[in-house]
């Protein structure tokens, strides 16, 4: 009898002193196992980290507090109930907010165009560059082209050959003479591009962009960002030559409207 009942004790004893485990994986919103998250009871102040699948082991009593800790994520907690025994826990842990730096705007538009335009002219060197860029761009192929020739033994007699073509001659001095008297490009001044400004909106058809919608302000937007994308009041504010305006603003309004919605 007396042994029966010191078997009893020691079961007893080794059922209540027995040490009990939680088990589970911590997890982000997308189902992704969080490797090294710190696991901690808040009783016993044991500490343990997730393996790389996120899996932990720790002891723990009912009513014990669990705390997840993880660079990156929020905090999370959890009390102990009778059913986490049985059944493995899966710890969802939410990445933590951050703050977006502030961006200052450089250029703040008052609505006064008169006061705003002297804020959007390039830099000078933006300017040169440019000047650069549209004098490269106007220039004839270096490389020579390939062209269609009749052999010499089947071609008509050239009965000028040898002959100076005074016709050509005199179209040539001319062109040499007209390049010499006309005035060298000057950049415009703040009055001198509000005349040109002006002339364009009273001596050119601006209907194909009206048509889109554009109103007035609209208007002298494009035509400032036409303006200082293609020198337009520095190549022909004193000429005024309508066809390679028009075209230019053609030219700058296909680069405009992708990053300026119509009449906004």
């Amino acid at each position: 009898m007396k042994t029966k009942l010191l078997l009893l004790f020691i079961l007893i004893s080794a059922t209540g002193f027995s040490q009990k485990y939680i088990f589970g994986k911590t997890i982000t919103e997308e189902g992704v196992e969080i490797a090294n998250t710190v696991v901690i009871n808040m009783r016993t102040d044991q500490k343990v980290l997730t393996d790389k699948d996120g899996h932990f082991m720790i002891a723990a009593e009912v009513s014990d507090e669990l705390r997840f800790v993880k660079t990156g994520f929020e905090r999370s907690h959890k009390k102990i109930i009778p059913e986490n025994f049985t059944a493995p826990l899966n710890i969802l842990l939410d990445k933590s907010p951050y703050l977006i730096e502030e961006i200052e705007l450089a250029f703040s538009p008052s609505g006064n165009l008169k006061k705003d335009v002297k804020l959007l002219d390039p830099p000078k060197k933006v300017v040169a560059l440019n000047n650069d860029m549209n004098a490269y761009m106007y220039k004839p192929f270096a490389k020579a082209q390939p062209k269609l020739s009749m052999p010499s033994a089947f071609a008509p007699p050239n009965y000028s050959a040898g002959q100076v073509n005074l016709l050509g001659l005199a179209s040539a001095v001319n062109k040499l003479f007209n390049k010499a008297t006309e005035p060298p490009l000057t950049t415009p001044n703040y009055t001198e591009t509000q005349v040109f400004y002006r002339r364009i909106k009273t001596e050119i058809d601006l209907s194909f962009y009206t048509s889109r919608g554009f109103k007035e302000e609209d208007i002298d937007r494009f035509l400032i960002y036409a303006d200082r994308n293609y020198s337009l009041a520095k190549k022909y504010r004193k000429s005024f030559d309508v066809a390679s305006i028009s075209s230019a603003l053609k030219m700058a309004d296909h680069e405009y409207i992708k990053t300026h919605p119509v009449g906004a």
